[in-house]
């Protein structure tokens, strides 16, 4: 489900996880995609993924919960599924009794965002889709950030090309409609924001027209002003599927995808300030199975995060799981990396 290409660069890394377990959250013959995780006030996790039929790679959204800190699952169940394809969630938590959800919904390219909400974490009610000021139909790929104030930034693409970010300041019922854009001929965008000082940054890929994908950052402190000069972040060899977040120390990390011959890695990279970035940490190395669409979901831990990603066993066989290792390293140590490799 992604084209595949070699490195651009000497890359030799031990990965970060070479001695950890990798644990299944999903099993079995379905094509489980795209998680989207939170860990809940009361510790619960849950887990909201794309189940999606091999034959039209259309799909429903499915949740499995944890109570444990994530030894044990609880068995997949649908909670939006509908004759529409509802893709990538992403999943917050507004308080002690309220969960928004929010997906792409539709059929063809006649795709919009919507929400559906839920009062336990179990149950999920539609509420409709979003305006987003669109005139037409067109807007995929969200993704969800709370602030500590209760705003919601979201990230998203339109069809037609370009990343864009809108606000709420109801729990997600009502956005703004300004089309803010983020950068123009962007895909996948996912953003991140750091109270301390206001600073937002974004990350999404390009495609130059060989499919094979490159990487960039954008920053800012002024949601309504992107104008900024975009950093290459990973722009040599097929890189994917990034998500930035805040560490409890004020860092970014940032994970991402990385072809490698004929699989793809999970890799990611650490900075104090969204400006210099560290070197590449491999958390993955597996040949034979593609690790894709990464989720890390922060901890009290400045140094390691919890992951949750989509493997395919093996690479192109269209088995993919959830799965997730408890701790990733990603202090600023924690890279090995050799012949002046230096991530990009």
């Amino acid at each position: 489900m992604r084209e595949r290409g070699g490195l651009g660069a000497v890359f030799v890394a031990v990965a970060a996880t070479a001695s950890a377990t990798v644990e299944n959250v999903t099993s079995g013959p379905e094509i489980d995609y795209q998680a989207a995780v939170i860990r809940a006030d009361d510790g619960t996790r849950l887990v909201v993924f794309e189940r999606l039929s091999p034959d039209t790679l259309s799909g429903d959204l499915w949740l499995t919960r944890s109570s444990d800190g994530g030894t044990n699952w609880s068995e997949p169940v649908p909670i939006v599924a509908t004759a529409a394809n509802e893709r990538h969630p992403t999943l917050i938590q507004l308080g002690p009794a309220s969960y928004a959800l929010f997906y792409l919904k539709g059929s063809g390219s006649n795709f919009r965002i919507a929400r559906a909400t839920s009062a336990d974490g179990i149950a999920f009610a539609e509420q409709g889709t979003l305006d987003l000021g669109w005139p037409t139909a067109g807007e995929i790929n969200p993704h969800v950030i709370r602030h500590a104030d209760g705003t919601l930034t979201m990230s998203y693409q339109r069809l037609s090309g370009g990343a864009y970010v809108a606000q709420s300041d109801d729990g997600g019922a009502t956005w703004d409609t300004q089309r803010t854009q983020i950068a123009g001929g962007a895909a996948l965008p996912r953003i991140a924001y750091r109270e301390s000082d206001g600073l937002y940054l974004a990350s999404y890929q390009v495609n130059p027209g060989n499919a094979q994908l490159r990487l960039y950052v954008k920053t800012t402190t002024d949601v309504r002003d992107w104008s900024a000069v975009p950093q290459d972040f990973a722009v040599t060899g097929n890189n994917h599927d990034s998500l930035p977040v805040v560490m409890p120390d004020g860092a970014f990390a940032l994970f991402w995808i990385r072809a490698a011959d004929n699989s793809f890695d999970v890799v990611a990279r650490r900075s104090p300030d969204a400006v210099g970035w560290g070197p590449t940490i491999a958390v993955t190395d597996t040949p034979d199975e593609d690790d894709i669409e990464p989720h890390p979901l922060v901890g009290a831990s400045a140094e390691s995060v919890e992951l949750y990603w989509t493997r395919d066993s093996p690479a192109g066989g269209n088995a993919h799981d959830i799965v997730r290792l408890a701790a990733v390293p990603i202090g600023p140590g924690d890279a090995i990396f050799t012949d002046g490799f230096d991530g990009s």
